[in-house]
C-alpha cells in the first residue's frame, strides 16, 4: 500500500468521524426541523459505522437521544 493511499484512508477516516458525530446529528436534525416543521429525532443506533440516524417519521422502540418538536 502506497503512503498516499495510507494518506487518503486516515482523511476518509477522519470524514467518516466527523460525519457520524452526534454533532453532526444535530445539526442535520435542526436543518430538516427548520425545512418541514414537525417532530424530527436523533436516534441512537447502536451501529458503530452508523451510530445516529435522524429521522421525522414516528419512533417506537428506538433509542430517541434528542426530539425537536416544535
Amino acid at each position: 500500500m502506497s503512503n498516499q493511499t495510507l494518506h487518503e484512508e486516515h482523511l476518509i477516516s477522519l470524514r467518516r468521524l466527523e460525519l457520524c458525530s452526534r454533532e453532526n446529528a444535530h445539526r442535520v436534525a435542526n436543518r430538516l426541523f427548520e425545512l418541514k416543521r414537525r417532530p424530527v429525532a436523533v436516534i441512537r443506533t447502536g451501529n458503530p459505522m452508523k451510530p445516529f440516524h435522524v429521522t421525522d417519521e414516528a419512533t417506537q422502540g428506538d433509542h430517541v437521544e434528542v426530539e425537536l418538536r416544535a
